[in-house]
C-alpha cells in the first residue's frame, strides 16, 4: 500500500505542465522574446501557472484522493531537492563562466530529473528516453560560441519542454495504474504513507 501511494504521489504528472511552462517562459523572458521582455508579463504568467497548479492539485485530490508521504519519504524529497538545486546552480554557473561546447544547464536538469524519479518512484521507460534526450542535447558539442546568455536560456527552454513531456507521460502511467476513483468522496480521503 505504501509503495502504491508513493507511486501515485510522484506520478501526478499534470502538475509538471505549469512548472515546465514557467521554466520555458523564464528562458524566453531572459532572452527578451516578444512580450516576455517585460517583467510584468512574466509575473502575470507566474500567476496563471500558480492558478493552474492549484486547479490541477484539486483535480487530483477529487479524482484520485490525497496522499501524505511519510516523514522519511518527505526527508528524502527535501534532500533530493537541495542536491538538485546545487547541481543546477553549478551547471548554470559553469555555463556562465566557461565557454564550453556543451550546455551544462540542460545536462544538469536531465540529471536532477533522473534523481527525482530514482528517489521517488523509479525510472520508467519514458523518463529514461526523455531525460536521456535532454542529457544528450546538453552534451552535443554545438553550444560553444553561443554566448552564456543564449546557452543558459536555451538549456532552460529544453528543460521546461522535458518537464512537460515527462509530466504528460507520468499522468498517463498514473491513469493506467490507478484510474480515477469512482467514489464521490475520493477528494475527502487522505492516505498517509
Amino acid at each position: 500500500m505504501e509503495s502504491a501511494a508513493a507511486i501515485y504521489y510522484y506520478l501526478r504528472g499534470l502538475l509538471s505542465i505549469p512548472a515546465g511552462a514557467v521554466i520555458i517562459l523564464a528562458g524566453l523572458g531572459n532572452l527578451k522574446w516578444g512580450p516576455l521582455r517585460h517583467a510584468w508579463v512574466f509575473m502575470g504568467c507566474l500567476l496563471v501557472a500558480a492558478a493552474a497548479y492549484l486547479l490541477i492539485t484539486r483535480y487530483y485530490n477529487e479524482n484520485y484522493g490525497r496522499v501524505t508521504l511519510s516523514t522519511r519519504a518527505q526527508t528524502k524529497g527535501v534532500v533530493a531537492t537541495a542536491v538538485s538545486a546545487v547541481v543546477v546552480a553549478g551547471g548554470v554557473q559553469t555555463d556562465w563562466s566557461l565557454d564550453l561546447p556543451v550546455s551544462l544547464t540542460a545536462a544538469s536538469f536531465a540529471l536532477i530529473m533522473v534523481v527525482y524519479y530514482v528517489v521517488g518512484v523509479g525510472l520508467r521507460a519514458h523518463n529514461t528516453i526523455i531525460c536521456g534526450a535532454l542529457l544528450a542535447a546538453g552534451f552535443v558539442p554545438v553550444w560553444g560560441g553561443a554566448g552564456a546568455d543564449s546557452k543558459v536560456n536555451l538549456g532552460l527552454i529544453l528543460a521546461g519542454a522535458a518537464t512537460i513531456a515527462t509530466g504528460i507521460f507520468d499522468h498517463r502511467a498514473l491513469n493506467r495504474a490507478f484510474g480515477p476513483s469512482e467514489e464521490p468522496t475520493a477528494g475527502n480521503s487522505n492516505a498517509r504513507v
